[in-house]
């Protein structure tokens, strides 16, 4: 037995998995397999995954036919034989110590699970800029260690994506847990994970480099229509697990509707930088629903700029909400580098709350 399976969905990214894959194998940890799946990539993406494969016989290939990133790390999973999988994105890279790192700490932690911080390498403008995300070194030993402390990890993309995780393959296995067939399915399968965890190790690490801008990237092109949508259906389900958990301390629950309030932002800066009819009445029916009313209301938030931007969503004030959305919308677009090491700085003071 391997000591890692890393699994990669691969589509349309011939520009990019060579380095991805390089960084893989420059690793100082040498004891993991590759597998590759070539989800139906329409460019060359395919054919250089299988190039790599005849240097590298640690590196496996799948072809199969296009069914999106979840359907792509699932056939993965079938034939992994690691003791831990790993799930990094083809566009991305890794510094040359992070998987060394990783599984060291999984296995003198003893852990389920090991999260890391990530560095964001941010592409606007023609500007690059890199902003760290990374916390304190910490072990949750025991269940009740888990359920009461995850919430602080829970701001942007600490607990919602795979690729800053190392999962024990047994816990993943015996759980028969599976990316689901959704939209944005990497939360979801994450919360399934949590779900009946034993133990996590949040790791001080930030050597995972995600790319968070290259051009027709689902992060480039957020808004759909149905962001608002798939955002509730979220966290509906962040809800259902903390209902499992019996959670109900005011502090944990504030700090999660605070999560929740700053999504609902992000939707409303997306809805007015767009160009939709009835931008005032889309933006009143998302905060008129049950759920929106109790985020905005009972929400907490440690960002000055979160809890400025919550008070028009708080009281209503929807012809402001629409002002607020353009004036953030206007940052992202033309002011990036500020608005993100804004966003980067609000994001780490945050999860150090407790």
């Amino acid at each position: 037995m391997v000591k890692v399976s890393i699994i990669t969905p691969v589509y349309n990214v011939q520009g990019y998995l060579g380095k991805c894959v390089e960084s893989i194998l420059n690793q100082t940890f040498e004891d993991y397999e590759l597998i590759i799946v070539d989800d139906g990539s329409p460019d060359k993406s395919g054919t250089i995954a299988d190039e790599y494969a005849l240097k590298d016989s640690r590196i496996r290939v799948i072809h199969k036919e296009n069914g999106g990133a979840p359907s792509a790390r699932n056939a993965g999973i079938d034939v992994a034989m690691g003791e831990y999988f790993y799930f990094p994105d083809s566009d991305d890279w890794l510094e040359p110590k992070y998987l060394e790192n990783m599984y060291s700490c999984a296995k003198s932690s003893d852990v389920d699970l090991v999260i890391s911080g990530f560095t964001i390498e941010q592409f606007e403008n023609n500007v690059e800029n890199s902003f760290v995300t990374s916390v304190d070194s910490q072990i949750f030993s025991n269940k009740s260690a888990v359920r009461n402390n995850i919430h602080r990890y829970f701001n942007n993309m600490m607990v919602a994506v795979p690729w800053n995780k190392l999962y024990k393959a047994s816990y993943i296995k015996n759980n028969d847990l599976k990316f689901p067939n959704l939209k944005w399915d990497d939360l979801h399968f994450n919360l399934e994970a949590l779900r009946n965890i034993n133990s996590i190790a949040i790791s001080s690490e930030a050597g995972y480099h995600f790319f968070r801008s290259r051009p027709g990237s689902e992060t480039t092109t957020v808004f759909d229509g149905l962001l608002y949508k798939k955002r509730k259906e979220q966290f509906v389900h962040i809800l259902s697990v903390y209902d499992d958990w019996e959670i109900t301390e005011p502090k944990i629950l504030s700090v999660l509707y605070g999560y929740y309030a700053a999504r609902l932002i992000q939707c409303v800066q997306e809805i007015a930088i767009n160009t939709l009819p009835n931008k005032r009445n889309l933006i009143k029916t998302m905060l008129e629903d049950d759920i929106s009313r109790v985020a905005v209301k009972n929400g907490v938030f440690d960002s000055k700029i979160m809890y400025f931007a919550n008070i028009p969503m708080k009281y209503h004030l929807y012809s402001l909400c629409l002002v607020l959305g353009k004036v953030l919308g206007f940052a992202k677009l033309h002011m990036a580098p500020l608005f993100y090491k804004l966003k980067a700085l609000s994001i780490n003071k945050a999860i150090q709350v407790k």
